[in-house]
């Protein structure tokens, strides 16, 4: 599965349980915006919830990567 940086953060972040909301805080970004790459992502690979998505990307060999806490810059 092909991913953007931006889109294996938020990937990364779902895995580890955050949502939309936390997501946005964390990658210092709109809510909406975050709503916006998952759609493209489920459109994209043909599934329709997040946790399809992650299910898909994990089994395609997908591996969480560190995302910085914004709070700490």
């Amino acid at each position: 599965m092909h991913l953007s940086p931006k889109q294996e953060q938020i990937l990364s972040l779902i895995v580890s349980g955050c949502c939309n909301k936390e997501i946005a805080r964390q990658l210092d970004m709109s809510t909406r915006t975050v709503e916006s790459h998952l759609q493209r992502l489920y459109d994209r690979h043909n599934v329709h919830n997040r946790a399809a998505l992650v299910a898909k990307w994990l089994m395609e060999g997908g591996i969480p990567c560190s995302v910085p806490d914004a709070r700490e810059g």
